[in-house]
Parts: structure tokens; C-alpha cells; sequence
């Protein structure tokens, strides 16, 4: 079966890709115009302007049409190095590509959105709509392996879920059910799930031990309608996770990178703008020089649209909370966690 690595840019699917490589190695990129650099940033950060633009001029092979993306430009800064490292041959020869195949809504892609500035024009993606993932990265991906690397055949799809990310893997075929629409299902079988989806031993252990039979069977999970195998109703892709199979945990992904300095990843690798952010990871974009014209691009699109990327939970209620609100509060203090909260299709985050 034919190996697919889907990787987001990140510090995980990056580790996953030096050390377990596949046939293919593939990251769907978020189109994005308009950027709003200032006059000062043009000029500045000559070091960073330079690795910059060696990283679009590498896109640019993919897409010649590219100007910007809404991910970090660290995000494609080490995509650049990542590909040369993983397409380098034993005699130190690459053919300037390297291994990673850059792929664009635009060519891809399904309806009318085709970049980011595209969903935008109709609506802000948010909590309630996170269309975005979904037609950016999740069909452009299904379309490429349908038109380049397996038109009928079903393809080993590897994530860069560690050890310690296991309740996604759960979410990729689960869907938490909220209290009051729960309703018990005691006949449920999680071995006819195993065996239609082919879910690896390995990971059929821990869900073993995370009773997840037993929380659809109480009602507090349910089987989605379009699990991580198919889209639409092309069953074409089969779950992998290396990372889990092999006990890594993000510990032992952040020594592995403290020894390559040479790679500087952002904090998070969603969309700089991403909604999924909390406000200290955003307050954090606005103060760096990779992220702050895309914020300011966001904080135009709420201008324009009379609507908020963020909501904020305040005392039991969601409130808006604009990328101006965000620029003006008191920096918050920096926390270390593991964000689950995030996009779980493999296509976003770490």
C-alpha cells in the first residue's frame, strides 16, 4: 500500500517525516492575498526577510501565482529545510524541490472557495464554522491523492498524533455528543468499527483502556456520519500513526529539535489567524514579525465584515473578541499545555 505522510509544518509531523518517511510526503497550503506589511517590516529583520523568501520562492515551484500564506512564515521557512533534508540523496544532491509535495486549494480544491480571502469574502471562519480546514487542506488532499499517487486504491495515510495526543484519534471517528442529546446505544459493537475502518492493534489497546465502547454505549460519544477514512463516500485512506505505534511523546519531540537549532518552528502551526488560538497565543502573533501583517489583515476583515474570528468565554458567556481587543489587553502569562481543542484532521497543528 502506498505511504502518504500529511504533515502540518510543525514540530510532530516534522519528526514524523525525518523518521518515518513515506512515499509521499504532503502539505496542503492556506492561499492567502493581500498582505498587510508595513513599511518598517519590509525593511527590517533582514535575516528573516531573506529565509522568507527563499520559502515562497520554493512555493512559488508549486504555485507561481503565490504571495502569501495564512500559516507562520516559520511554518514554511521549515517546510523548506524539511523537504531539501528529506530529498537529499547520499551524494548531497537534491533537485531544488526536495520531498515535499506543496499543494493549493486552487488546483485541488472543491466549490468556490479556493484561499482564504475567498471564505472571508461570504464569512469569518470561527468555532461554529471551521469550513476553512475543510476545504483548504482536507479535500484539496483527498483530490491530489485521487489524481496523482492512488485513483482507486486505498492509501496508508500517516498523523503526527503523539503518544500523549491519543483523544484525537478518538475524535477522528467519534464525535462527543452534548448531555442533553445523548442517548444510550448498548448494542454498539467496537469491533465492527475496527474492522471496517482497519484501526491499528496498537491504538485499539488504548482505546481498549479509554473505555471508548463504553462511552458510545453510555450515549456520550457517537459514530460520525464521514469518519477520517473517507470523504464523501470514497472510502481511500487507512490510519496511521507512527508516533503512537512507537511511544513518542512530546517530550521526546522537543529534545529531538533542541539538538537542531537550525529549524525554528512557531509556537503553534494552525494559521497564524486561527480561531482555535487562545488570546495569549494570538497577543503572541501580533508581537512577532512573521505574524503581525496577517493579524492586521484580520483585524481589516472584522472591520469589514462587523463580525469577530475569536469568541471569548466570560463569566458562562461567549462574547466576541476582536483581533483590536486582543492587540490592547495586558499580555497574559504564558502557559505550558497540550491544546486538544485543536483541528483534529491531521491537516493543522503540531
Amino acid at each position: 500500500m502506498i505511504t502518504v505522510n500529511s504533515l502540518s509544518g510543525g514540530k510532530t509531523s516534522s519528526f514524523m517525516a525525518i523518521h518515518f518517511p513515506a512515499d509521499h510526503e504532503l502539505f496542503a497550503c492556506v492561499e492567502q492575498f493581500a498582505p498587510y506589511w508595513t513599511p518598517e517590516e519590509r525593511n527590517q529583520w533582514y535575516d528573516i526577510r531573506i529565509e522568507r523568501e527563499k520559502s515562497h520562492n520554493w512555493i512559488r515551484r508549486f504555485n507561481s501565482d503565490f504571495v502569501m500564506s495564512a500559516e507562520d512564515d516559520r511554518t514554511l521557512i521549515a517546510l523548506h529545510k524539511l523537504s531539501l533534508e528529506l530529498g537529499t540523496d547520499y551524494r548531497g544532491r537534491h533537485n531544488g524541490t526536495g520531498k515535499i509535495e506543496v499543494l493549493f486549494a486552487r488546483d485541488y480544491g472543491v466549490g468556490k472557495y479556493r484561499t482564504y480571502d475567498d471564505i472571508v469574502e461570504d464569512f469569518l471562519p470561527n468555532s461554529r464554522k471551521r469550513l476553512c480546514t475543510e476545504v483548504l487542506k482536507v479535500a484539496p488532499i483527498y483530490n491530489y491523492v485521487r489524481r496523482n499517487i492512488a485513483p482507486i486504491e486505498n492509501v496508508e495515510m500517516r498523523l503526527g498524533f503523539r503518544l500523549d495526543e491519543l483523544d484525537r484519534t478518538v475524535n477522528l471517528y467519534f464525535k462527543i455528543v452534548e448531555i442533553k442529546d445523548r442517548k444510550p446505544n448498548p448494542n454498539f459493537s467496537l469491533q465492527s468499527v475496527i474492522n471496517d475502518f482497519k484501526i491499528p492493534d496498537y491504538l485499539v489497546k488504548w482505546w481498549d483502556i479509554m473505555d471508548v465502547e463504553g462511552q458510545v454505549r453510555r450515549g456520550e460519544r457517537e459514530l460520525k456520519t464521514n469518519p477520517f477514512n473517507c470523504y464523501g463516500d470514497d472510502y481511500y485512506r487507512v490510519p496511521s500513526f507512527p508516533l503512537i505505534e512507537h511511544g513518542i511523546t512530546n517530550s521526546i519531540v522537543g529534545k529531538y529539535w533542541r539538538g537542531r537549532p537550525e529549524y525554528d518552528f512557531p509556537e503553534i502551526s494552525n494559521c497564524s489567524i486561527c480561531f482555535h488560538h487562545t488570546i495569549k497565543q494570538l497577543q503572541q502573533q501580533w508581537r512577532n514579525p512573521f505574524a503581525a501583517h496577517k493579524m492586521r489583515w484580520a483585524r481589516e476583515a472584522e472591520k469589514i465584515k462587523g463580525r469577530t474570528f475569536k469568541r471569548h468565554q466570560v463569566n458562562g458567556k461567549s462574547i466576541p473578541m476582536s483581533m483590536q481587543n486582543i492587540l490592547q489587553l495586558p499580555l497574559q502569562l504564558q502557559m505550558d499545555f497540550i491544546d486538544y481543542a485543536s483541528c483534529d484532521s491531521g491537516s493543522c497543528t503540531d
